[in-house]
């Protein structure tokens, strides 16, 4: 289908209409029932004026997503910050013209800015925050928001396939050509019928300011989709991520969306999970719960000197591995062992960080949350797992005789039931904000409650911002694997056009 032919195919679907139009309007003109047929019309037109002037104001709920509402799971504290950026930068334009739209250069300096102030963010103080970037990295990052605009562009606008930068110009002088001749009619129709054509005319522009407001947010959502995917671009670009490359960046991307269960949860092959705590906080004891069965050592002295890895399958998820870390003594932890748990962390997907429901004094607890956070936030590139805080020996807390469980422990009223209640609120406000939960458990043998009903459905639930994490990860390896090697391919790829650029040389 050429243009030409999808002209002609308009002019004949649309001309009947028109004549119609016009026959119809000039048969009401002559009856004199142009007056009559005006109220219905003009109530219709109010309503639409009236809804269109509501659901116009409401630019979210009446387009299509920009493609980023809310920062990815897979981003660090770091990227979110960078987003921030995005948003303040997308919020500031409220209005925008045709010839705004139109302007190349606009275009660029947005992106320079934006450009320059998140860079700022990665690197703060650097005389040149874009000095950490290769080459490929940000051709990569060029290639992705190119590719993302252009599948925008494609869906959104129709016939943006056909028509050139020249037609885009001309149908601006057609659309100022069509106003003029619709005012010399309405000139001429006011001659005629001057009480029917000003009701008219009125409607009309009451219409036009809906149809312009409507315009408009088409023209906004644009504007914001351009700065929203250049963002997250620049955010990956600054973030290391595209080191891996455009093509295996969206293969992993579109695996993990493919793979997921919900739409904008993020799958991962594997996922770890490391268990952090005291020694003799009943971290090998919780391992075995949670396995079912009698694997880790857990005698009075300590014997988990380096960690130990079991597999560990959970209701409708990806296969899991427990990590069961050493622990740390009461007089806090040493740096050896906080590189440990640093270690442990950061290769895992979700921390268990275990404490005793009985410890009122969790000063080394809180020392290696402190630690703990501290050492992620000199890595910025790095993401805190998500950490679930469990509450151990629960049943040696008063009355310690009884043991009879279910416990509702959330909202019970017995002795037992306030005491785990008090015990986890206890650990909550010692340990800070990063324990969002805390759930109590019993791991002695014949004696186990609330861990393969209760904790791993929490931690079923925590596989979300663990698959981000896991994601992340994922990252971070394929942008070393294989670099030196590739390093070796380029230096021979050089080498043999080099030498068939002299060896043509020679001949002449």
């Amino acid at each position: 289908m050429t243009r030409t032919r999808i002209i002609v195919l308009a002019v004949l679907v649309f001309a009947p209409f028109v004549f119609l139009m016009g026959a119809g309007s000039y048969h009401l003109w002559i009856t004199g029932w142009t007056f009559i047929v005006w109220w219905p019309m003009a109530a219709c037109l109010a309503a639409a004026y009236g809804l269109g002037w509501y659901w116009t104001r409401r630019r979210r709920n009446i387009l299509p997503n920009t493609g980023v509402d809310s920062p990815p799971e897979i981003w660090t504290d770091r990227d979110a910050e960078a987003w921030k950026l995005v948003e303040k930068k997308a919020g500031e334009v409220t209005r925008i013209t045709a010839d705004e739209m139109a302007d190349p250069k606009r275009y660029s300096d947005i992106a320079i800015a934006l450009s320059l102030e998140i860079a700022q963010v990665y690197n703060p103080g650097a005389a040149d925050p874009f000095g950490h970037l290769t080459l490929p990295e940000i051709l990569t990052c060029a290639e992705l928001v190119a590719h993302d605009l252009t599948t925008k562009v494609n869906t959104y606008v129709p016939g943006s396939h056909l028509l050139t930068v020249n037609h885009w110009k001309q149908s601006r002088k057609v659309i100022d050509w069509g106003q003029k001749a619709l005012n010399i009619s309405w000139l001429a129709r006011a001659v005629l019928n001057p009480v029917s054509t000003g009701m008219q005319y009125l409607a009309s522009r009451a219409s036009g300011a809906v149809f312009k407001e409507a315009q408009q947010n088409v023209m906004l959502w644009f504007h914001t989709a351009f700065i929203h995917q250049l963002g997250k671009h620049l955010i990956e670009l600054n973030s290391g991520r595209l080191r891996v490359g455009a093509a295996k960046y969206r293969e992993i991307m579109e695996t993990a969306q493919a793979d997921a269960d919900e739409p904008g949860r993020m799958a991962a092959p594997s996922l770890t999970v490391a268990v952090i705590g005291q020694v003799k906080a009943g971290k090998s004891s919780l391992v075995n719960a949670l396995l079912g069965e009698h694997k880790a050592a857990t005698d009075i002295v300590p014997t988990t000197v380096g960690a130990t890895r079991y597999d560990l399958k959970l209701p409708d998820q990806p296969p899991v591995t427990i990590v069961d870390t050493a622990g740390y003594g009461l007089a806090g932890p040493t740096e050896a062992e906080v590189a440990g748990a640093v270690e442990a962390a950061a290769g895992a997907d979700l921390v268990l960080f275990v404490t005793q429901a009985r410890n009122a004094a969790r000063q080394s607890d809180a020392d290696m949350m402190q630690k703990l956070t501290a050492a992620f936030a000199s890595k910025p590139h790095l993401k805190l797992p998500n950490m679930l805080g469990v509450l151990t020996h629960v049943d040696l807390l008063s009355p310690m005789m009884e043991w009879k469980p279910p416990y509702d422990w959330q909202a019970g009223t017995r002795t037992k039931e306030v005491q785990m209640r008090e015990a986890a609120d206890s650990a909550r406000e010692q340990l800070g904000e990063r324990l969002k939960v805390i759930v109590p458990v019993c791991i002695a043998t014949g004696k186990e409650w609330n861990v393969q009903d209760g904790l791993t459905e929490l931690m079923a639930a925590a596989m979300d911002d663990a698959h981000g994490t896991a994601l992340l990860k994922l990252f971070h390896t394929e942008s070393r694997a294989g670099a030196a090697r590739k390093t070796v391919d380029q230096v021979l790829s050089a080498g043999r056009v080099a030498l068939r650029a002299l060896w043509e040389s020679a001949k002449r």
